[in-house]
């Protein structure tokens, strides 16, 4: 039986999930915008609504407007069928969520700071919550607005460990207090603010979560909404990688070893955080590539004169001749000229921001086990 999951105003990109599928879609009504309305949300076993804005929950992801403190004029005025009123039928979506939640269906409603429009009236973000239990209890409860990485949580019979786990590697910027017995927090921040619980009462049964703020934490809270244990939302086993790189370049490579690491590859070595004071440099460094299958070779114009940098290319040559398989990896970090036995290889190009993600990616499948 295919699982049928519905993402309002956040998209998933991880890797594909059997017999489930996924519509990004928004609550606006389906003669306003066939194309972008969900249907009915009693269709769905599993809904997360993250209203950031008014283009958000109603077509399910950003538009142009999404930014502007005029958003909802705008909407008019781009298409008079934008207006919020024939847009959005809040009634209507409430009741199909009420049958939703009474059939079982599993909701996450996700925090956002609120964005209030005088449209004929202050009009809410918050609204696009649908259900009006949620939409009372984070009106009234004290929001707090920070920057962390700092949270605590009971990983035991936890849904959403895996999601906060992600979140102390990427950060979160939401929480809330003063919710009473609203919400049983499973999430809170060292202070004692509430990052996301359950909430039981009358039909608002379901998870109130701090928002994602990176695609990674977000790919990990769908997985962790259709019921997918801790284990099962890891990102995958990986073979380990020796970063061969000058000194000069460590920023970078710090970096890309926590990004790694963050996916779940466990073994990236990094001669700072392995040679202690007292250790013998070169047999460190012969040991932490023995303890990897791959070297991955930080390539810029100071790397490729880097003395330390070739002894170790050295011995990685050495390994992929005597085995016959691909051991070197090349990391374009700054543009230079590639070492002649590095032309003939594929190279993961770093040089630009625009280029991270899709290198990382392409890293990432390589390391992977399998």
């Amino acid at each position: 039986m295919t699982t049928k999951i519905l993402l309002v105003g956040l998209s998933y990109t991880g890797p594909a999930i059997p017999d489930t599928t996924i519509d990004v879609l928004g609550l606006c009504r389906p003669k306003v915008c066939e194309a972008k309305a969900a249907y009915s949300l009693y269709e769905y076993d599993v809904i997360l609504i993250n209203p950031e804005s008014y283009s958000h929950f109603l077509f399910g992801e950003a538009t142009k407007h999404s930014t502007s403190n005029n958003e909802l004029w705008e909407l008019k005025a781009e298409n008079n069928n934008y207006d919020l009123d024939s847009a959005y039928d809040a009634l209507d979506r409430s009741a199909e969520l009420t049958a939703a939640i009474a059939q079982g269906t599993r909701v996450v409603w996700l925090l956002t700071p609120d964005k209030r429009v005088h449209f004929f009236g202050w009009r809410s973000v918050y609204s696009g919550y649908a259900n009006e239990r949620i939409q009372r209890i984070v009106n009234s409860a004290t929001k707090h607005h920070k920057k962390s990485k700092k949270l605590t949580f009971t990983p035991n019979e936890n849904p959403f460990a895996a999601y906060f786990q992600q979140l102390q590697i990427d950060g979160w910027r939401m929480c809330i207090s003063d919710v009473g017995e609203d919400v049983a927090a499973i999430a809170e921040s060292p202070e004692g603010y509430c990052l996301g619980g359950r909430v039981t009462a009358a039909n608002s049964a379901g998870w109130l979560l701090t928002a994602p703020t990176t695609q990674d934490a977000a790919n990990k809270l769908v997985q962790c909404a259709i019921g997918l244990n801790s284990t099962s939302v890891t990102s995958g086993v990986y073979h380990g990688i020796f970063l061969s790189h000058t000194s000069t370049d460590k920023p970078f490579v710090r970096e890309l070893k926590a990004r790694l690491e963050s996916h779940g590859v466990n073994e990236v070595w990094l001669d700072e955080a392995e040679i202690q004071i007292g250790d013998s440099l070169i047999k460190k460094i012969d040991e932490g590539l023995k303890k990897t299958k791959y070297i991955g070779v930080v390539l810029s114009p100071r790397s490729i004169n880097s003395p330390w940098v070739e002894k170790e290319l050295e011995i990685a040559i050495n390994r992929e001749i005597s085995s016959g398989e691909v051991v070197v990896l090349p990391l374009l970090y700054e543009k230079c000229e590639l070492p002649a036995f590095l032309r003939g290889k594929l190279y993961a190009d770093f040089t630009a921001p625009s280029e991270y993600e899709e290198s990382l990616d392409k890293l990432l499948r390589r390391l992977k086990v399998g």
